[in-house]
This record gives C-alpha cells, structure tokens and sequence, in this order.
C-alpha cells in the first residue's frame, strides 16, 4: 500500500478572492481564464516581470490573445506605493484592466488610477457576506 501526501497550503485572502472572481468571470465571458496567485507568483521570484492577478484570453490565429486583465486589490496592497505603476505596466499590455477592491475602496482605487494617469475599466467592490463573494 501507498501513501500520497499532499502539503496542506492556507489560501491567503487574496488568493481566495482571485479564486472566486475568476470562477464568477469564467461564467460571464467568453474566453479562457488563467489566475496567478501568490503562490504561482512565487515560483518566479527571479524574474522582475509582473503578472496581473487574473487574465482573460482566448485562441486565435494559432495563438493566445490575451482579452483583459484584472488585478485584486487587498486594503494592505492599495496601501503600498506601488500599485499605481503595476496597473501601469497591466495598461501596457494594450488590454482593458479591471480593479477589485475591499467594499468601501472604489474611490480610494479611483483616486489611485487618477493620480498615475490611468484609465480603468472598470472599479468593483467585494465584500463576504455569509461567506459568499459579492461584487458591486
């Protein structure tokens, strides 16, 4: 007889909303939905290239076209000094970005976007209610 363990890994708040967003998107548009959590973004630690946190693309001509990216926000990350340039460097890559963050956020991320010159579209809240995600 065999054993097969697995290590247990404690999903981040995070990742849980990346997780449930990109569940409720893979319903609502027609494309392919990849996430990079916490933990996938930790196997690159080399590399200086970041990752938006949820990517919607689709196959066409022979290859992926990426359709939109999203980027969830934690009230600690719309803290750091740093969120404006990684919504920059999403911007970049010529596709629509949306934002989600804590309920109460929207403004404070608005002000964000403004601030670094960018034009978002689209800001959505989340909150638990229950222990179900809803979105506003």
């Amino acid at each position: 007889m065999s054993t097969i363990t697995r290590e247990i890994v404690t999903q981040s708040a995070h990742d849980q909303v990346v997780n449930l967003v990109a569940q409720r998107w893979a319903r609502s548009w027609q494309c392919q939905i990849t996430i990079n959590s916490d933990e996938e973004r930790a196997k690159w630690t080399e590399s200086d290239r970041s990752y938006a946190d949820i990517i919607g693309w689709s196959f066409k001509a022979g290859r992926n076209k990426m359709e939109w990216v999203a980027e969830v926000e934690t009230e600690d990350s719309l803290m750091s000094a740093g969120t404006g340039g990684r919504w920059q460097d999403d911007l970049g890559l010529g596709v629509p970005l949306f934002v989600f963050v804590p309920k109460g956020r929207r403004v404070q991320a608005q002000t964000i976007a403004l601030r670094s010159g960018i034009t978002l579209n689209g800001v959505y809240e989340y909150s638990f209610v229950n222990g179900a995600l809803q979105l506003s």
